[in-house]
């Protein structure tokens, strides 16, 4: 009976990949028209209640790419090579265009002249992805300036990372009002690019800066596990605690140090314990904020099977039932720029949870990862699958 109960979900997991995979490459969601001016760029989300997608995000074409990388390596389908390549060229025609990679571009067309730190990163690490499968030199060229714009502009001495410079006023900001214009946690994931550029050129002053990063995590780690959203605030956010342990894991990958490694077995320990009945763990804690979100968890399941795949564990319990209820923000639908990809989140209302009607890109992808991750467990190794994590 166990048997049988497995195949049924193993055979509805792989659906699940395939309608997820369809949706990142035919939903709309990437520009995927040669001859329109914002070909390779993907939007952030799709908006069931108003039938549009939402701004183009220079970031999340950066995980694009990335994802890309990802199916290219398991299939060596050279469609998702000419996708990440699109992408990769469209961040390098913005970065030429206005002087770094912007927050986004409305659908207006009107552009938001910030350029934020952990934006730079990703968009750096989706070059060097599409560098590692196309061999184009100008994709490595690109990624090195993103980097080194990093490390001159907002590598501060103790690991923390200034957040987002306004191209108006030619000025770094901080603004206490909203999380993601303060330096955090979430900046510990501009390790990843730093260390895959070492690796790739041998860079000593790449690692010497990711090792900085990922070193100030002590001051973001309480004695329980948990990770805060910034310094002296009690704010946890489980989305950014999670960038950091994805910086982590790339940082034990490269060094061997174990104290990273420690780090994110005591962060995960406390993420389980924070799981509900139904598999979901809350976004925010400490907050006024109320919802439960599908990229979180997705993030923690590829957390979970890669630190199993190092450890040489069995799939636990504990991730079938986080993919369970990942599962639960899945879109089924007849209409192609919905169906397949993955709903950002329950919000709390008060007449109960209530689902938000955004069909998300990066919560797609992460998730179209976490289900590959999920499915062929036995057959991947920590090895080759912490490099592709993005």
């Amino acid at each position: 009976m166990l048997f049988k109960e497995q195949k049924k979900c193993y055979l509805v997991l792989s659906s699940s990949f395939e309608i997820t995979k369809n949706w990142l490459l035919n939903s709309g969601i990437f520009t995927s028209e040669p001859s329109n001016p914002n070909f390779g760029g993907v939007h952030s989300f799709y908006d069931e209640k108003n039938k549009k997608f939402a701004f183009l995000y220079p970031e999340i074409t950066g995980y694009y790419a990335s994802t890309m990388r990802f199916l290219y390596e398991n299939e060596k389908n050279e469609k998702y090579l000419n996708f990440a390549k699109a992408s990769c060229d469209w961040l390098i025609d913005l970065y030429e265009k206005f002087g770094g990679i912007i927050q986004g571009i409305s659908p207006e067309g009107i552009t938001k002249k910030y350029v934020y730190s952990f934006d730079t990163a990703i968009c750096s690490k989706g070059l060097l992805d599409c560098y590692i499968i196309s061999k184009d030199n100008k994709f490595l060229e690109y990624a090195q300036k993103l980097n080194n714009w990093i490390l001159t502009n907002t590598l501060e001495n103790d690991g923390s990372i200034k957040p987002v410079k306004n191209l108006e006023t030619n000025q770094f900001e901080i603004d206490d009002k909203v999380w993601y214009k303060k330096s955090g946690c979430l900046h510990i994931k501009l390790t990843i690019p730093l260390l895959q550029l070492y690796k790739i050129t041998n860079d000593e002053t790449s690692l010497n800066a990711a090792k900085k990063i990922a070193n100030s995590i002590i001051n973001f780690q309480q004695s329980d596990g948990s990770i805060l959203l910034h310094q002296n605030n009690k704010v946890v956010n489980l989305h950014t605690m999670l960038y950091a342990l994805e910086g982590l894991i790339h940082a034990y990958n490269v060094t061997r140090d174990e104290n990273y490694l420690n780090c994110c077995k005591k962060a995960v320990n406390w993420c389980e314990n924070q799981i509900q009945s139904d598999g979901s763990i809350d976004l925010w804690f400490n907050s006024r904020y109320h919802s439960k979100s599908s990229y979180p968890i997705a993030q923690l399941i590829r957390l979970k099977i890669l630190l199993a795949k190092l450890e040489q564990k069995n799939l636990d319990q504990i991730t079938k039932k986080l993919q369970l209820f990942l599962l639960t923000l899945q879109a089924q639908n007849t209409d192609k720029s919905i169906n397949g990809g993955f709903y950002e989140e329950f919000g709390k209302t008060i007449f109960g949870w209530k689902k938000n009607l955004k069909v998300n890109s990066w919560a797609s992808m992460f998730s179209l990862q976490a289900l590959f991750w999920f499915e062929n467990f036995s057959e991947i190794n920590f090895e080759k699958e912490v490099e592709l994590l993005y």
